[in-house]
């Protein structure tokens, strides 16, 4: 069995895929016969992030240092070496994370065809691992994990020189690994009986269920043998899914004191599954719940505001849904968190809301009858709380994510006509949002704008400085208007 631990202690972050632990630590020693290429894939919530971080904790030196290493299978322990090259792909675009891979390297590469040409100039083999290339991009709707794979990845993986570890969604995986020859790479499903770990599982829900680790004190949870009975029933519903486990548990700790949960038909087996049992069992329609957290699905960046999240849930139901907010808080409770951006300025020191997985989102999404419309609502009511329709008095969710929504609603180049909107928004996804569109849809702000969208985002210039590089783009490309409209707001100044 995949989960067996063999009377070594498991990882203590991971709690078991001892097998795939093996197959990561076999290619990080690179034994004889090992493929040069690995990609690790499953299902959302399958727990390839879980995995892929648990991992690094064992190839990073300083904190290897903190691990019960001497404890572990030696066969899941890879050997103690510098640290990898890892480019994270959550959130950048496939430019950015070749230019992290760049600097981490201290290549002298001066466009993205040269990295690779320096990469293979190389006298010895580098490692590199991209976790996250389904959250690559700062615009959902731009298409950014597919850019990445084709783009960066496939011809990283065809460097000699790279040992390469990459965690990808299953569409892109299969891609993936049919353009490379055979014997090159080993592609790791998490979904596949080779690699379950249903003891794993099992684990991870006593723990979630024991008070001792931060569980309420309940009958089910103080007894150590009806804890483990109800983890046990827990692990065999949720299949290979690790955040199927964690919603059920989340779900039974806030459900009635009457629930029974050793009770496997109430037991949920998949994440859509966890909602609808949760809802029914506070006694809500499952469509109820499923609306007060599509907001949350179909945001972009790092979360919504309250009053932001509040706003959309009524454009979405087109109505005043108030009452149902207030008393739907507990209900999407299990599903939900709310945290501190990092930069806490840019959000007014508000703290924000999301979803406690990404899986949650694509269910949701998955659901949505016209995702389409919805965006399109998402849209209209972000653009009525601009006041005055003054991008600078704009909540920052607003003015940097506006162009997102009305991408994916088909009504960007509508947008994108106004010089305010160009020099207020975060430069990073309006650029990306504006180069998801065809050119010959764009108007000629919308053109002017993208020519000179390289320079805001690599100087990551602040609102005055783009105000004046717009100004003079204006006027070079013969659109007076728009410059003035920019000095009436700013002033006039050298770009």
């Amino acid at each position: 069995m995949a989960g067996t631990h063999d009377g070594y202690a498991p990882h203590p972050y991971i709690g078991g895929r001892t097998a795939v632990l093996r197959a990561l630590a076999a290619w990080r020693t690179e034994w004889p016969g090992t493929p040069r290429v690995l990609v690790l894939t499953g299902s959302p919530g399958s727990g390839r992030s879980h995995l892929i971080t648990g991992f690094l904790m064992l190839c990073d030196p300083e904190y290897r240092k903190r691990l019960p290493v001497d404890d572990l299978d030696p066969s899941t322990v890879p050997p103690e070496r510098p640290a990898p090259a890892v480019p994270g792909a959550a959130g950048l675009t496939a430019a950015q994370v070749v230019w992290l891979l760049a600097d981490h390297l201290g290549l002298a590469a001066d466009d993205v065809s040269d990295v690779f040409t320096e990469l293979a100039a190389l006298p010895s083999p580098v490692t590199v691992v991209v976790p996250d290339v389904d959250r690559a991009g700062p615009v959902r709707a731009a298409g950014e994990p597919d850019r990445l794979t084709r783009e960066i990845l496939r011809p990283l993986a065809a460097v000699e020189t790279v040992r390469l570890l990459a965690e990808l969604p299953r569409r892109l995986a299969d891609e993936f690994a049919a353009g490379l020859p055979a014997g090159t790479v080993q592609v790791i499903d998490l979904d596949a009986q080779q690699w379950a770990d249903p003891e794993g599982l099992v684990h991870q829900a006593e723990a979630l269920l024991n008070p001792q680790l931060g569980a309420p004190e309940l009958p089910f949870t103080t007894d150590s043998q009806t804890r483990r009975s109800v983890a046990e029933a827990i692990g065999r519903r949720a299949g290979n899914s690790p955040l199927t486990v964690q919603l059920a548990v989340q779900s039974i700790l806030r459900g009635p004191g009457a629930y029974a949960p050793y009770d496997e038909a109430l037991l949920p087996t998949s994440v859509g599954h966890a909602l609808d049992l949760h809802a029914r069992r506070l006694g809500a329609d499952p469509q109820t719940l499923r609306h007060l957290l599509a907001p949350l699905a179909l945001a972009e960046g790092d979360g919504l505001p309250v009053d932001i999240w509040m706003r959309l849930v009524n454009a979405l139901a087109g109505k005043d849904m108030s009452d149902v907010i207030e008393s739907g808080r507990a209900l999407a409770e299990p599903f939900v968190e709310s945290f501190q951006p990092a930069r806490e300025a840019a959000h007014d020191g508000r703290s924000l809301l999301r979803l406690v997985h990404p899986a949650i989102g694509d269910e949701i999404r998955a659901g949505l009858s016209d995702v389409r419309s919805a965006q399109t609502r998402i849209a209209m009511a972000l653009l009525e709380a601009v006041p005055e329709q003054d991008w600078g008095k704009a909540d920052p969710y607003v003015r940097d994510h506006i162009a997102s929504h009305t991408l994916e609603a088909g009504l960007l180049s509508q947008l994108l006509t106004d010089p305010g909107l160009f020099v207020h928004a975060d430069p990073v996804p309006l650029r990306a949002a504006v180069e998801a569109v065809p050119i010959a849809e764009l108007a000629s702000p919308a053109r002017t704008y993208l020519r000179t969208a390289p320079v805001l985002t690599r100087t990551q210039a602040p609102v005055l400085r783009r105000a004046a590089l717009l100004e003079t783009a204006f006027v070079e490309d013969g659109l007076p208007d728009y410059a003035e409209a920019i000095r009436r707001r700013f002033g006039p100044g050298p770009a």
